[in-house]
């Protein structure tokens, strides 16, 4: 699944050598703990039972606690490098691009909350101490794609031509970040319900208000 751009595994040659099924408990028994519990709090013991192996075997798979959180955050860059490469095929235009990407934020708060609470973890100074280690890359893919994307448009006039792609691109990331940790997050869930009231349970809406923010924001202007 990881892309050209993925870092090297966390993980031991052992766990390569263990079957899909029991390397797949393994790391779906890690990702609920790191998300119900947090880094500090979670135990690699409990985590072992859960994935029915011995503490031992885990330790063989990974070496540290440290190896074992961080092979949880890559998840990330495969989703996002595929997700990113999936609407750039799909959707031609920007504002495509950026409703496609939108909902993807929504979809993947549904469908993997737990990976996306470890990654509103990863912004918080309980892991500075791992800051240097998170793998910047994950970042990378979503600062290079979106600063290509918003420079492309800006060249074929679908956007205003004096936006800086850089920032436009770190502005709608956080964008795109905030609605994702919205729908995964209980704390982000009710800051969400406390701007917009019951415009919080409708996904649609959402999207269409911020599809219009970004276009009032970005639409090339009648000369």
């Amino acid at each position: 699944m990881a892309g050209t751009n993925a870092p090297a595994p966390r993980w031991t040659p052992v766990f390569e050598r263990i079957s899909d099924d029991k390397r797949r408990r393994v790391l779906e028994s890690a990702k609920a703990a790191f998300a119900r519990d947090g880094f500090a709090g979670t135990n690699v013991n409990r985590v072992a039972a859960a994935a029915d192996i011995s503490v031992g075997a885990l330790y063989k798979y990974f070496r540290t606690k440290d190896d074992l959180f961080l092979a949880i955050i890559e998840e990330s860059h495969a989703l996002i490098e595929s997700t990113l490469a999936r609407i750039f095929a799909a959707e031609p235009s920007f504002f495509g691009r950026v409703e496609a990407i939108l909902r993807a934020a929504i979809s993947s708060s549904r469908d993997d909350p737990e990976l996306v609470r470890i990654y509103v973890a990863c912004t918080t100074e309980e892991l500075s101490p791992l800051a240097e280690r998170l793998s910047g890359s994950i970042e990378t893919i979503s600062a290079t794609q979106y600063s290509r994307m918003v420079a492309e448009a800006a060249a074929s006039g679908e956007i205003a031509p004096d936006v800086d792609p850089a920032v436009t691109a770190f502005l709608l990331d956080d964008v795109f970040l905030m609605i994702q940790f919205s729908f995964a997050s209980t704390y982000y869930r009710d800051r969400l319900r406390l701007f917009v009231g019951e415009a919080a349970d409708d996904d649609e809406a959402i999207v269409a208000a911020a599809l219009a923010f970004i276009r009032r924001a970005l639409e090339k202007r009648p000369s």
